[in-house]
């Protein structure tokens, strides 16, 4: 999950070096914008076959990539 979500990031957004992933805040760096992360999120869906509830979407951990991954975790 980790490496997915990283090379996501990193292909989409081209993450400046020398960050901690797990703690980046992609959207509040302005990497990541709201449909962003719509394209993002509905990457993930289908890629692990989950679904994020409006609760998900709203959990401010999803706004890390280790947060992300916490969510993504519960769900399997």
């Amino acid at each position: 999950m980790r490496e997915f979500i990283i090379d996501y990031l990193q292909r989409e957004y081209t993450l400046p070096d020398g960050i901690e992933l797990d703690t980046f805040n992609y959207i509040e760096s302005g990497y990541v914008d709201s449909f962003g992360l719509i394209q993002f999120i509905a990457t993930i869906e289908d890629e692990y076959n989950i679904e994020f509830t409006d609760e998900d979407l709203q959990n401010p951990e999803l706004k890390t990539v280790g947060g992300l991954i916490k969510i993504m975790e519960s769900k399997q």
